[in-house]
């Protein structure tokens, strides 16, 4: 069994702390994931108090203040504390879950494994949700100059989103994920991005109105990272925990699979073949930028670049 199979720490009983920020509540499948991972870790001698917070950028505050040892986060805003893993929220970068699966099976490979681990900081792993997209409540939006001059929600502090939304003529309105479909819905944006399990719970055209549609086309992929003070942890911690997240990567990625097939057909609108080109290269301009400035990291952009192009060779900028 895999709980046996990868060994455990001899004498290590201290009590580690990890931050959790849950957009779906304890309750959720990602609640469900963290317990598994909390039993695993116990088979490690090492038990982890979970302690949750509402709002991101609360548990977030409190692991800089080092109340806990360990964070459970988005991609996006993990950024200064493991740039490597936070890069797979890039915007048009991963364009579906099977590319997920396959960066999931390759945690402890040698040549990803070195970028796991910083100075401070180690990643143990990564929990999919899903692919984030654009939600809007007219059908009049399927061409990229249809985007000018509308507001489009973004997060904060993430320079990349701010870049893709100017690149298109439109204006941005900030959001965080506990008020994003709020601000949505009281017609504060224009459109919304988000990943298909945050608008499972509505019934879209009944409570945002008939003409509301998903734009079928990937803005990014959103995915909750789990991060520790290395020096916190026993030696060898990291490498075992990530061998778990590979041993589960098809059912971590399954779920994420799951909620994406439960939005009704309807619900979606496919864009001209020819407009899908023109967004992938606005897309892929911004993102070369970033990876320019060294705000996303290199290496993980190109590893999934040549992974979504064995998965997807008619990408354009696989045919380049």
């Amino acid at each position: 069994m895999l709980l046996l199979g990868l060994g455990s720490t001899a004498s290590w009983s201290a009590e580690q702390t990890w931050c959790v920020f849950d957009p779906l509540n304890a309750q959720g499948e990602i609640g469900h994931s963290l317990e598994d991972i909390r039993l695993f870790a116990l088979q490690q001698q090492v038990k982890i108090k979970i302690k949750s917070f509402k709002h991101e950028k609360d548990a977030i505050q409190a692991f800089d203040k080092k109340q806990c040892s360990g964070l459970v986060a988005s991609n996006f805003n993990t950024h200064r504390y493991n740039r490597f893993m936070s890069s797979t929220g890039a915007i048009g970068l991963i364009p579906n879950n099977r590319v997920i699966a396959t960066i999931l099976k390759l945690l402890n490979h040698p040549q990803v494994k070195k970028s796991m681990v910083g100075a401070d900081y180690e990643v143990l792993g990564m929990i999919p949700v899903g692919t984030a997209y654009m939600m809007t409540d007219t059908t009049q939006i399927n061409k990229v100059s249809h985007l000018k001059n509308k507001t489009i929600s973004i997060l904060a502090n993430n320079p990349p989103q701010l870049a893709l939304v100017h690149s298109v003529g439109a204006r941005p309105v900030y959001v965080d994920f506990s008020n994003a479909v709020d601000v949505f819905k009281q017609k504060k944006a224009d459109v919304l991005v988000a990943p298909i399990y945050r608008i499972l719970p509505y019934q879209l055209k009944k409570e945002f109105g008939q003409n509301t549609q998903v734009v079928n086309f990937p803005v990014s992929y959103f995915a909750i990272s789990i991060i520790i003070r290395q020096d916190a942890y026993p030696k060898g911690f990291g490498h075992k925990m990530r061998g778990w997240f590979v041993s589960n990567s098809s059912a971590l990625t399954a779920q994420a699979i799951q909620w994406d097939n439960h939005l009704p057909a309807y619900n979606w609108a496919d864009i001209p073949h020819n407009e899908v080109h023109v967004y992938e290269a606005i897309v892929t301009k911004v993102r070369n930028r970033y990876v320019a400035s060294g705000y996303y990291d290199g290496f993980m952009v190109e590893l999934i670049r040549l992974l979504r192009c064995l998965d997807e060779p008619k990408a354009i900028e696989c045919r380049q």
